[in-house]
C-alpha cells in the first residue's frame, strides 16, 4: 500500500497552509523551487490525497508519493519503493510505472481508473502508446533544440530561448528529456540515436523556414517544427528510402 503522501510531508517538515491541511488537495511550501518561501499568503505545492500525488504549480516539478519521498530524501525511486514493498522478485510492466499525468497523456487515465483489469489485460499495449508518445515528443523537441542552436548570431535570444526550452523540457511528462537530448546532440552524427537523427532532418527543415521568413518567435517556431514533422512523416510513408525528402517541402 503506498503511503499517505501527507504523512512524507510532514516527515520532511513541509510548511502547510492550515486552512486546506487535510482536504483533498492539501497545500505545502513547495521545497523544489522555494519560491513561495518568502511568501505568507501563497503555498505553490498542492498534495492531492485521493490519488497520492504532488505538483508545484509554479515550477511544475510533479508525480508520485514515491518519487516525492525520493526527491525530499536524496534517495533512489527503487530505494524508496523497496522500503514501502519489498524487492519485488517479479518484475513489474513498466505500463503499471506510468504516473496519471503520464496515462492522462496517452488517453489511459481514465481507463485505468474505471477499469483497472481491462487495463492489466492492455498493459502492452499502453507502454506502445506511452513509448509512441516519447518518441515523438524527443523528435520535435531534439528540432527545436537544433533551431535554437543555429542562432549563432543572435546571442541574446539564443539564451532566452534556451530558457524557455528547458522549462519546457521540466514540464514536460517525459522524465530527463533535456537530458537525453542534449546528450545525443553532443555526440558525432553517426552516432546519435534514431529520435536524434529524425528531429535533426525535422529541424533543418524548420530552420529553413525560420530563415525564410526571417521569423524567430516561439510561436511560430513551433509551428513550423510541427508542419515540418508532418512532411516529414509524409515523404516517409511515400518514399521510404529517401532519408532527407523532408527539407525539399519546406525550402
Amino acid at each position: 500500500m503506498l503511503p499517505n503522501i501527507l504523512d512524507v510531508a510532514l516527515a520532511y517538515d513541509l510548511q502547510f497552509n492550515p486552512k486546506t491541511y487535510g482536504k483533498k488537495e492539501s497545500l505545502a511550501k513547495c521545497p523544489f523551487c522555494k519560491e513561495d518561501s518568502n511568501k505568507r499568503k501563497k503555498f505553490y505545492l498542492s498534495l492531492n490525497i485521493d490519488y497520492q500525488l504532488y505538483k508545484c504549480w509554479y515550477c511544475a516539478e510533479s508525480g508520485g508519493v514515491l518519487d516525492f519521498e525520493a526527491k525530499l530524501s536524496g534517495r533512489s525511486f527503487t530505494e524508496v519503493k523497496q522500503k514501502y514493498f519489498g524487492k519485488c522478485q517479479t518484475p513489474i510492466h513498466p505500463a503499471f510505472g506510468l504516473d496519471p499525468y503520464q496515462l492522462e497523456k496517452i488517453g489511459w487515465k481514465e481507463y485505468k481508473r474505471k477499469s483497472f483489469k481491462e487495463f492489466q489485460e492492455k498493459k502492452d499495449e499502453v507502454f506502445q502508446d506511452w513509448e509512441n508518445y516519447v518518441k515523438k515528443e524527443l523528435v520535435r523537441n531534439y528540432a527545436l533544440f537544433m533551431c535554437i542552436a543555429h542562432l549563432e548570431n543572435q546571442l541574446e535570444r539564443r539564451k532566452e530561448l534556451l530558457i524557455w526550452f528547458i522549462k519546457r523540457c521540466w514540464d514536460s511528462t517525459v522524465p530527463n528529456m533535456y537530458e537525453m537530448i542534449q546528450d545525443e546532440f553532443l555526440k558525432p552524427e553517426y552516432a546519435r540515436k534514431e529520435w536524434a537523427i529524425e528531429g535533426m532532418e525535422i529541424g533543418r527543415a524548420a530552420w529553413k523556414a525560420c530563415i525564410k521568413t526571417m521569423d524567430f518567435e516561439i510561436e511560430n517556431l513551433l509551428v513550423y517544427v510541427i508542419f515540418a514533422d508532418y512532411f516529414y512523416r509524409e515523404n516517409k510513408k511515400a518514399h521510404p528510402n529517401k532519408e532527407r525528402a523532408t527539407q525539399n517541402h519546406l525550402a
